[in-house]
């Protein structure tokens, strides 16, 4: 079960074993390295850790699925994806994984849209939106070119690890010729914005 009061959320073991029979290999191992990530971050930007290592537990739940099952669960959850996300569909498992965090584990709604949006970004990110996209990014298990400086910057300013994140991120797409998600620009330029 999974019990909220006032804000806080308490995970029972069931519930958490639950979420992570449904992930295997790496997405296993890179979950819980999220998840500790997430409540570490939690712990030194002044939010709450349960909260932040449930969003971490359930952020990856659609990621194995194929492009089929992600276009089902799109369907059954009333998704539309944009024409970027019916192209490069495995950016959709923020949004399906969000869906089956509010209807099977009764997630609220500030879990579900942080995890909804734990691959672009967006702008207007709140503190836990912020908190599982760099949970996800820095976790202990990520190994390339620029990931010690993002665990660096991120015990410092979560604001500027974003932009060193995104900026890292869309020098990559750019360089893979992949889409660029419009909730991507956004988010690099809401904190520009904020600057």
């Amino acid at each position: 079960m999974t019990t909220k009061s006032m804000g806080t959320i308490t995970v029972d073991e069931t519930v958490r074993q639950s979420i992570l029979s449904r992930l295997s290999g790496y997405r296993y191992t890179h979950t819980l390295g999220c998840e500790r990530a997430a409540r570490q971050l939690a712990l030194r930007f002044g939010y709450d850790p349960e909260r932040a290592g449930f969003a971490a537990l359930l952020h990856d739940i659609t990621k194995r699925l194929s492009k089929e099952e992600q276009l089902y669960l799109c369907e059954k959850y009333d998704i539309i994806p944009c024409d970027i996300e019916r192209r490069e569909w495995k950016m959709l498992h923020g949004r399906t994984a969000a869906a089956i965090a509010a209807t099977e584990y009764y997630a609220d709604a500030e879990i579900c849209e942080a995890i909804a949006c734990h691959t672009t970004g967006r702008a207007n990110m709140t503190l836990l939106d912020k908190i599982i996209y760099l949970a996800d990014y820095i976790e202990d298990t990520r190994d390339f070119d620029g990931v010690e400086r993002a665990r660096e910057l991120a015990q410092i300013d979560l604001d500027q690890t974003l932009l060193y994140c995104f900026n890292s991120s869309l020098t990559d797409l750019i360089a893979r010729n992949k889409l660029i998600h419009a909730d991507t620009v956004a988010a690099r330029n809401w904190i520009i914005g904020k600057r």
